[in-house]
């Protein structure tokens, strides 16, 4: 197996692994754990899918010179990791199902309108990097999906945007502006990961791979993808995960014991 993509599906898998066993222990804890943590789990179970995918297709094409069918398994699982990845980034952003059990109508209109059109980008990038360099117009159309799938990157920022201003506004008028307050601080934060994970990924690594396309150092740019994926997986799932005290599920939890 490449190194890479092996490496790589051994840490997804024991996250993967050990985010399962948090929600299982969670679930005793009325109130702690929430569907956006399920959506959670669904994501690194289809990002590991993927890693696995790929590793097997690199093999199979490397013993036999084609990838007999693990190809489509590979765009199968990055289509729903892409799904997954930005709807659990912008239902994060949003506060739905721990925060509040609605989508708003400008949240909604992201999910359904730039979350598709950036998974098709990502999936039409991924295909026509296998292509050759010599088909016609292959660099314009790379740089065209490149550029489509930053704007919709940017597009997911909006819901975490609106969810800083609706909480500043909550800690000048509320009662609980302690709270709220601390729930401010933990959404920038998760704000300036977002950019800086954009930035990275779609800019960083873009150009590590336009200059190292043909030297012996071509793997790093994919192994900087790869741990900044990691990297922010592990930041989300420690700032959001389902205990008592996390400021993101301690709503819920009073709704909880106000009904009973």
């Amino acid at each position: 197996l490449p190194s890479s993509p092996q490496v790589m599906f051994g840490l997804l898998a024991a996250i993967t692994a050990s985010w399962a066993g948090l929600l299982l222990r969670a679930r005793r804890t009325a109130g702690s754990v929430q569907y956006i943590h399920w959506l959670m789990l669904g994501l690194v179970g289809f990002k590991t899918l993927t890693l696995l995918s790929q590793a097997c297709m690199y093999l199979v094409v490397q013993r036999y010179g084609s990838p007999h069918g693990w190809n489509w398994v590979y765009y199968i699982a990055t289509f729903f990791r892409g799904m997954l990845f930005f709807s659990v980034v912008v239902l994060i952003g949003t506060g739905w199902s721990y925060m509040k059990p609605f989508i708003d109508e400008n949240t909604r209109k992201v999910l359904v309108v730039v979350i598709p059109l950036q998974v098709f980008a990502e999936i039409a990038i991924v295909i026509t990097g296998e292509e050759s360099p010599s088909i016609r117009d292959w660099a314009t159309w790379v740089n065209i999906l490149h550029f489509v799938d930053i704007l919709c990157c940017c597009a997911i920022l909006f819901p975490i945007v609106w969810s800083i201003k609706h909480l500043r506004e909550a800690s000048e008028t509320d009662g609980k502006a302690a709270r709220a307050l601390e729930k401010l601080r933990l959404f920038r934060q998760f704000y300036i990961l977002v950019v800086v994970f954009i930035y990275f990924t779609r800019i960083v690594v873009f150009l590590l791979r336009a200059n190292l396309a043909d030297s012996l150092y071509a793997w790093v740019a994919d192994a900087a993808y790869e741990l900044a994926y990691l990297a922010f997986y592990v930041w989300v799932g420690v700032k959001f995960a389902p205990n008592t005290d996390n400021p993101y599920t301690k709503l819920r939890q009073e709704e909880i014991e106000m009904r009973a």
